[in-house]
């Protein structure tokens, strides 16, 4: 039988493995999942709720994924997050198909990232979905990893994994590509030359882990109650930050081996800690997905709301854009009057080349800038990648760009990183006008660039920092925003 700390944990997997994390869940769905009374999953959630890995939303005895739960999840896959964008997005680049990461919580395996395909008709990997089928080539590859790459079908998918393995043989996640049946004959190939390569950039991060980007997300402050909850988080805090023995794991939260013991035995059991060869606990690769997940929701629902108040108190156009393999994608936008006799075409919902988009340099600002080529379409010249590369490396070094606008002339843009838990780019926000008002104002515009990205980045991590950031003038009155999300 479950002890109430497995339950709790469980709990918050019934939460966070949803589509939305974020969509309200309520204590009644919880009961019925976990095989308990309703009082008993009222008072087990308001503890989590207590403890931040859920909180409150919606009605009342409703519940979402709370901020801890998301610092959890970022830190935990901190030291590997750009190295799986750039291994998923050099995947998609060199087969046209969708390349996807999955990973296990306890005994199920979900997508915990993906790179879609640009084809019309594609096979999906939208994050969170349950890999049920246990004939599939990802079960395969995870549960038989000394097997190399496997190879499945089902319906008109064919799917290719290969197993991402430690230095000792540890299975941690599967990559795989996905495509229809009627490119298999030269796509099957191709999808295992591409693999192989993503293989190794993701297993060369377990051997030396990245050095995380800068980010708002910090440990979870102490739990005011000596509860079994509130101690396995910062237990499971602790893990997130490395692989740790249960003594080392214990020292460094402050309690007692004994205690660290049931709680890590709690947590396996949960699924949110699996055991290393070496006898390390580590947090469940499974668990990564989490962050990810809220990231979108988050900013098309508060995310819009500041950039709102930063495109009122601009009067700029302003909006977040997110990266879809090797393309822009806005998200969220708000349109103000472009100036006398002018307006600004919507982008919302549209994708764009990285190359000529507002954002691109900011959202491809992880990547090393000499191996851009990598993962842009072959039809861009060398004097167009090297333009690009520029760009990234001054956004590298500044941490904001504004450039006028070559292939769209009298524009000019601003972008800044919008970063989620891990400390990765996830998005870019911007603010687009007229040239010459918007270089007249230039330091003023970054400046309110850097605090929206700013701001994004607190909600996406967990530790939102304010409702808005800092108005530069009186707020609009005008009529002519357009205002929309995705």
């Amino acid at each position: 039988m479950a002890d109430r700390l497995e339950r709790a944990l469980l709990a918050v997997r019934l939460v966070a493995e949803r589509p939305d994390p974020l969509a309200p869940l309520g204590v009644g769905e919880l009961a019925t999942a976990l095989g308990l009374t309703l009082s008993t999953a009222s008072r087990l959630a308001a503890e989590l709720d207590r403890c931040g890995m859920l909180e409150r939303a919606g009605g009342y005895g409703d519940y979402r994924l709370g901020p801890a739960a998301i610092r959890l999840s970022g830190r935990a896959a901190s030291p590997h997050a750009r190295a799986t964008r750039f291994a998923l997005t050099l995947a998609a680049q060199q087969t046209g198909e969708t390349v996807l990461l999955a990973a296990a919580c306890g005994e199920r395996m979900r997508v915990v990232a993906s790179v879609g395909s640009a084809w019309t008709l594609h096979a999906s990997a939208d994050l969170g979905t349950e890999v049920d089928d246990p004939g599939s080539a990802i079960r395969l590859a995870f549960a038989h990893p000394a097997g190399g790459v496997r190879e499945s079908t089902r319906g008109r998918v064919v799917e290719v994994a290969a197993p991402v393995l430690r230095p000792d043989g540890d299975c941690v996640a599967v990559l795989a590509v996905r495509l229809l049946v009627d490119r298999a004959r030269g796509g099957v190939p191709r999808a295992r030359r591409a693999l192989a390569a993503a293989r190794r950039e993701l297993e060369r991060t377990l051997i030396t882990p990245e050095v995380p980007g800068p980010t708002p997300t910090s440990p979870a402050p102490p739990t005011t109650e000596a509860s079994s909850i509130g101690r396995a988080l910062e237990v499971l805090d602790v893990l997130a930050t490395e692989p740790r023995t249960i003594a080392a794991a214990a020292r460094a939260a402050g309690i007692g081996a004994d205690r660290a013991h049931r709680i890590l035995g709690s947590a396996r059991r949960a699924g949110i800690v699996a055991v290393e060869p070496s006898g390390n606990a580590r947090i469940s690769w499974g668990v990564h997905a989490w962050h990810r997940a809220v990231a979108e929701p988050l900013m098309r629902g508060l995310g819009a709301e500041l950039v709102a108040a930063t495109a009122d108190a601009t009067g700029e156009c302003a909006f977040l854009t997110v990266l879809r393999g090797m393309r822009s994608f806005t998200l969220v936008e708000e349109l103000e009057q472009a100036g006398d006799g002018l307006t600004m075409a919507p982008w919302l919902g549209r994708p764009h080349p990285i190359i000529g988009s507002d954002g691109g340099p900011t959202l491809a600002m992880d990547v090393d800038a000499d191996r851009l080529a990598e993962l842009l379409p072959s039809r861009h010249t060398p004097h167009e990648i090297e333009v690009f590369a520029g760009r990234v490396r001054r956004v590298q070094r500044d941490g904001v760009i504004s450039f006028a606008s070559i292939d769209d002339a009298g524009l000019f843009s601003i972008s800044a990183p919008v970063r989620d838990a891990s400390g990765a780019v996830i998005a870019a926000a911007c603010m687009v006008g007229p040239v010459d008002a918007m270089r007249a104002r230039v330091r003023e515009l970054e400046h309110e660039t850097l605090e929206l990205a700013e701001a994004v980045s607190g909600l996406l991590a967990g530790t939102p920092q304010a409702v808005a950031p800092r108005s530069s003038r009186s707020p609009s009155t005008g009529t002519a925003r357009r205002s929309s999300a995705v």
